[in-house]
């Protein structure tokens, strides 16, 4: 009974000061004039279509992104052909306001994954993989931009 009181006590104080997580809202409060990028084709088209399509409001930055795609083989079976891979993605990005450049930083993610037989099946894993680490990236991307409003 009196944990419950707490827990009625707890939530409602936190309705009362307005708490909302970080990753509720979707859309942010800024927008970009310009994104210029660099490098991975693929990847800088998945960024730029993810941040366009979250950024809607009434500050203003420009982006350059440059982006870079590593594929590595991690290991080898005993006839020496690729058993697992790694994928990198890396982008070093620099935010700037009248083009004041106000922060910069760079987004490394990484994936293993075993290789596969089918090399189309296998080209599609790896366009997936890059993908979702390109997602992650922008995520990371845009709330490192958020927390420069605040």
């Amino acid at each position: 009974m009196n944990k419950v009181i707490k827990i009625l006590i707890l939530l409602f104080i936190l309705q009362g000061c307005s708490f909302e997580p970080i990753l509720v809202n979707k859309n942010f409060d800024f927008q970009f004039e310009n994104i210029s990028s660099r490098g991975d084709e693929k990847i800088n088209e998945i960024i730029k279509s993810n941040l366009l399509s979250r950024s809607k409001g009434d500050k203003k930055y420009n982006i350059n992104l440059y982006s870079k795609k590593d594929k590595q083989i991690v290991s080898t079976d005993s006839k020496g052909d690729p058993k697992n891979y790694k994928l990198e993605i890396k982008v070093d990005y620099k935010v700037f306001i009248n083009q004041n450049n106000i922060y910069e930083n760079t987004a490394v993610k990484q994936a293993t994954y075993n290789n596969i037989t089918d090399k189309y099946e296998l080209s599609q894993y790896e366009n997936n993989i890059t993908k979702i680490l390109s997602e992650n990236i922008t995520e990371e991307l845009l709330l490192s931009i958020k927390t420069l409003g605040k």
